[in-house]
Formats: structure tokens, sequence, C-alpha cells
């Protein structure tokens, strides 16, 4: 039953997205900065107007404060997604568990990765680029992670769509700034 409920709130914020941005245009191309708790701000592009909704979800048997940004266009979702973790020794558990619950929710077995780079974030844990394939929908991911003095905060930038357009893929993960 947990990992419906933890589903759940993911289905409803991207169906919420979807609904809201109907109308929206094309790619509108606007910096966003979605702020951490422990101080630190992700700066990105967005090429939509992003909503943001912050849950309790349980992870790795390790309850965390789940933020999320993001937005729709072109029938495409866009989102950012952070995390803190107070105690950094969790990062690996919590991580595994979110990554496995990403590759349930596209309805994929595997989750094949790649080493990858964003400014600003933490050598630990490894930053990492992941790209899944269910039968209804694409999803491209994107893991980081920034040590503070309070813990350690995970992130996700994500895209998710039938077929997304690379543009727009790498117009987002290159935009990716951690201060």
């Amino acid at each position: 039953m947990p990992s419906i409920q933890r589903f759940a709130f993911f289905a409803f914020f991207c169906a919420y997205l979807s609904l809201i941005s109907a109308c929206t245009s094309a790619l509108n191309w606007r910096e966003v900065r979605f702020e951490s708790t422990d101080g630190s701000t992700l700066k990105a592009i967005l090429p939509c107007k992003p909503d943001t909704a912050t849950r309790k979800q349980q992870l790795g048997g390790i309850q965390v404060d789940l933020s999320m940004m993001g937005c729709v266009a072109n029938e495409t979702t866009f989102t950012l997604s952070h995390m803190p973790l107070t105690n950094p020794l969790d990062a690996p558990k919590v991580l595994a568990a979110w990554q496995a619950a990403a590759a349930a929710n596209v309805k994929t077995n595997s989750v094949p990765s790649m080493g990858a780079s964003v400014a600003g974030a933490g050598a630990w844990p490894i930053a990492s680029r992941v790209t899944l394939t269910g039968a209804a929908t694409q999803a491209h991911m994107l893991w980081f992670a920034k040590q503070s003095s309070t813990g350690l905060t995970l992130y996700q930038a994500a895209v998710y769509g039938k077929q997304p357009s690379d543009e727009a893929i790498n117009t987002f993960f290159e935009s990716l700034q951690l201060q």
C-alpha cells in the first residue's frame, strides 16, 4: 500500500500539470530557482511556468520531504525534485529506492545509467543520467546531490513524454546549476 501512496502523489502532480498546461504555448524557456531547506539553490531553465508541491514520502524505509517543481509543454513534462537528508549515509538507500520507484512508474524494470555532471553538484553520490523507456512514455532523468553543513540534498531533474525532443532534454539538463 505505501508504494501506491508514493506514486499517487507523483501521478496526481503530473496530471495536475497536464491539465493546467493544456493551453500553454510550445517552449517558452525561462530561468527558475528552486530553493532547498539547506540554503542551496538549483537554477534551471524550464519551457513553461512551473508549479510546486512538497509532500512527505517513504523511500528506502526513511521518511523524506520531497519537493517538486514542474510544468508541461508540447506534451512533455519537465520536473525538478529535491529531498534533504540529515544523515548523508542514508543517501545510497534513499537514492536506490527513488530510482526503483521511477522505473516502476514508467513500467520498466531496468535502470541503466551513465555518468553525468551538474555544475555545483558534489562528488558523492556520483551524478547519473538514466533513460527509461516504458510502453506509454519515455523518462530522461538526472540524479545528483550536494552536501551542506546540515546534511545532504538529493536532486532529480526529469523529462517525461512519448517522444521528448533531444533538443529540449539537452537544453533543460545543460541549464542545471547548483549554488
